[in-house]
């Protein structure tokens, strides 16, 4: 690996209603979270890209913008891609250890060799994944790094998705002017990030990422992923009954169902909400927010809970997590329907403490340890211009006092002519 300790990376994830860019600097063994930006938009539907134009013109806009804010130009992103028609092909991967010690190029051999597979012809491999290895007749999940053999035997599982999707969604980020420097399935970077491969060991592990148009249904068991179903409902059937229902300003609905909704409030005449229309004051009380959310909510819940059921009656726990699980009486609801354990998952790392945020900042785990395997020290920003920023502020701060301060901005009110 080189002898540069520091790397900046960023990922970008694209759905329906919004697109997320997460900056992160990799210093010291451990990521630092730069910035976090979320922009609108309305050029995917169902995982299509139904205006091209409008989202390369998009792209190019919010990549300058990002830009502009961390004082560096992007040069590369990682790309979330979805795991829309989600495959998995298991293979075993064989190599001849050379010299008679396991190198980590023997290991990035097995994964080089297994791609080579074919798969089916409507998806394409978007992350191999390394779930055993088998030398000397030993079976283990630890990569062997520095172990004595001649031969190793490496269980891979190929994951894949939607070859048009995937093909789409690469072409339009590179149509920006932004390279992309690898793709990455959400789900597996929701598992990683998370930490779930090694919970689904125990017992099987049920993760439903609920997002605003979908929710993803992915099961881990013995350590892999074994399988991702998507579901056409999510927070949105909530957040357009409240506004059918009362028309309040559709923007402010996302946090009202969040955080207001509560059917064991003891104050249901609690006003949550107070708003203008046409020149009439209205207001919307606990109460009221209920009986908007409580059918589309328990509807929703039914539909996870009954492809949930034969998986939940075998022993498994489920994990929530994504935009929805801010949503309290949505866990609950899932809690009493299914009557298994419900783990909330959120992200602990200061500045993606946002479970909308899980998959962007898993990317950077997934991406980290291929980058690791190979030998790879790669960034997505002008690493110069960064560090020539860094240093600048470095010498900007020396020796200023909180007395300098308001010094030079005493001076700057009068060179204004603030007086």
């Amino acid at each position: 690996m080189s002898k540069n300790i520091k790397q900046i990376y960023v990922a970008l994830q694209m759905a329906e209603n919004d697109i997320k860019v997460l900056v992160g600097e990799y210093f010291n063994t451990r990521f630092n979270i730069i910035r976090v930006e979320e922009y609108e938009t309305s050029a995917i539907s169902d995982f299509k890209i139904v205006n091209k134009d409008e989202l390369v013109s998009q792209l190019k806009s919010i990549f300058k913008d990002v830009s502009e804010k961390i004082g560096s130009t992007i040069e590369k992103t990682i790309l979330l891609i979805p795991a829309y028609n989600f495959k998995r092909f298991p293979l075993k991967s064989t190599v001849n250890v050379e010299n008679g010690i396991v190198e980590k190029t023997d290991i990035a051999r097995a994964i080089k060799n297994s791609l080579k597979s074919t798969v089916s012809d409507d998806v394409m491999i978007i992350n191999p994944i390394i779930n055993k290895y088998t030398l000397n007749g030993i079976a283990t999940r630890r990569m062997p790094e520095k172990e004595a053999c001649d031969d190793m035997v490496v269980d891979i599982d190929l994951l894949c998705a939607d070859m048009q999707m995937c093909y789409e969604y690469v072409s339009t980020v590179e149509e920006s002017g932004i390279k992309v420097l690898d793709i990455v399935l959400n789900n597996l970077a929701v598992a990683k990030e998370a930490a779930l491969f090694e919970e689904s060991l125990k017992k099987n592990v049920i993760v439903l990422d609920v997002s605003r148009t979908c929710t993803y249904l992915s099961l881990l068991s013995k350590g892999k992923l074994v399988s991702t179903e998507i579901i056409y409902d999510g927070l949105n059937s909530i957040i357009n009954n409240v506004y059918r229902s009362y028309y309040i300003p559709y923007k402010d609905i996302p946090k009202l169902i969040k955080y207001c909704v509560d059917f064991e409030s003891d104050n249901m005449d609690y006003v949550v909400y107070a708003w203008s229309d046409q020149g009439s004051s209205k207001s919307l009380t606990v109460e009221m927010l209920n009986e908007a959310a409580i059918k589309p909510l328990y509807t929703l819940c039914e539909k996870l809970v009954t492809m949930c059921k034969p998986i939940i009656e075998s022993g498994a726990m489920i994990v929530l997590t994504g935009e929805g699980q801010q949503m309290k009486m949505l866990s609950e609801t899932l809690r009493t329907m299914a009557g298994c354990e419900i783990r909330e998952y959120c992200p602990e790392t200061i500045g993606v403490r946002n479970p909308a945020l899980s998959a962007l900042y898993g990317s950077f785990i997934v991406y980290r340890e291929k980058a690791l395997l190979n030998n790879q020290d790669v960034s997505c920003v002008d690493m110069l211009q960064y560090n020539s920023l860094i240093e600048q502020k470095e010498i900007d701060s020396e020796g200023e006092t909180i007395t300098t301060k308001i010094k030079n901005l005493f001076k700057q009110y009068i060179d204004k002519g603030g007086m």
